[in-house]
């Protein structure tokens, strides 16, 4: 991802509320992208937190030392909050029924929503927001690693493992229409 101009950081930095608003336009979408999959899609979860995030952000981008991107310290951000949501809301769910969506290998729209939220819903809140992070948004693990404080090896290992989690979820209890416990 592009970053913003470095100007426009020391000014929001600064209180300059356009160029905040310039931060927030920016980063904004993806953030809510990120964070409504982490929450299996929750939509008023998803506002709450990535209020919250932008309300970090404005209160300590005078904090920013530019080590590292812009978008990797709004994630990081965005992910904590997403990370503590999670802890203080128990209301997501662990367990789902999973259905068989869709006739004849086709589905509707609305059958291809309800499969993706039925997949990430299978998953914690963390992996949610690295499966989406790293397949959906394209970013790299290195920069991931920066985002949830681990080494780029071992997310790596871990989306490895959830790849292998989701196929053996497809091939054996989503097929079947079985219900799927998510394992803690």
């Amino acid at each position: 991802m592009k970053e913003i101009d470095e100007v426009t950081i020391r000014l929001a930095a600064k209180k300059d509320a356009k160029a905040f608003k310039r931060i927030y336009e920016y980063y904004s979408g993806f953030v809510w992208k990120v964070i409504f999959r982490t929450v299996n899609g929750d939509r008023e979860a998803a506002r709450e937190i990535v209020q919250e995030t932008f309300i970090r952000v404005y209160s300590s981008l005078k904090s920013f030392s530019f080590k590292s991107a812009l978008s990797t310290w709004i994630y990081r951000i965005a992910f904590n909050a997403a990370s503590t949501y999670v802890v203080k809301n128990k209301k997501l769910s662990s367990s789902v029924d999973v259905e068989t969506l869709g006739h004849e290998g086709t589905a509707s729209a609305y059958e291809n929503e309800e499969i993706v939220r039925i997949v990430l819903s299978a998953l914690s809140a963390e992996e949610r927001f690295l499966l989406t992070s790293r397949e959906v948004e394209g970013i790299p693990f290195e920069e991931l690693a920066g985002i949830v404080g681990r080494s780029s090896e071992s997310l790596r290992t871990q989306m490895s493992r959830m790849k292998e989690k989701l196929r053996d979820m497809f091939d054996n209890g989503f097929r079947r229409g079985e219900r799927y416990e998510r394992s803690a």
